[in-house]
């Protein structure tokens, strides 16, 4: 079964597993680390690293919430040290997906998998209710 390590800026990546689980029920081996505003980089790689540890095995997964911040740069220089993969742009109904997965499908067609479907988890609901491709610039407030 693949693991997974979620690591984001402040509390989104603790609040995406909280509500996984309020989903799918409690998730082992699944770790979640946060940055928090008053973390220096070198805090948040002293967590991740215990993180990483804690979640010793064959497969790990780690996702990211967004590409060339801190939390992502952090993983990429982690992986010079420890084996795994590492997605970024995560959202909910890709961990959902994931987490679903893991205990049927190998590390590497999980990641081909999710990354596959990361587009068909933003839908545009105006067009698929209503047909609209774009919204009146004036509705929007810009």
């Amino acid at each position: 079964m693949t693991a997974f390590l979620l690591v984001s800026h402040g509390t989104y990546s603790k609040a995406m597993l909280e509500t996984a689980e309020m989903i799918l029920g409690p998730q082992s081996q699944v770790a979640a680390v946060g940055l928090a505003p008053s973390q220096s980089p070198d805090d948040l790689k002293t967590e991740i690293r215990r993180s990483i540890e804690s979640l010793r095995g064959p497969d790990l997964l780690i996702l990211t919430d967004v590409s060339s911040g801190t939390p992502a740069n952090t993983i990429m220089a982690l992986s010079q040290e420890y084996s795994f993969r590492h997605l970024t742009g995560i959202n909910l109904p890709l961990l959902i997906e994931a987490l679903i997965s893991r205990q049927f499908v190998p590390i590497g067609d999980l990641a081909s998998t999710l990354m596959q479907n990361a587009a068909s988890t933003f839908i545009d609901v105006d067009e698929m209710m209503y047909g609209k491709q774009e919204a009146d610039d004036s509705s929007i407030g810009f």
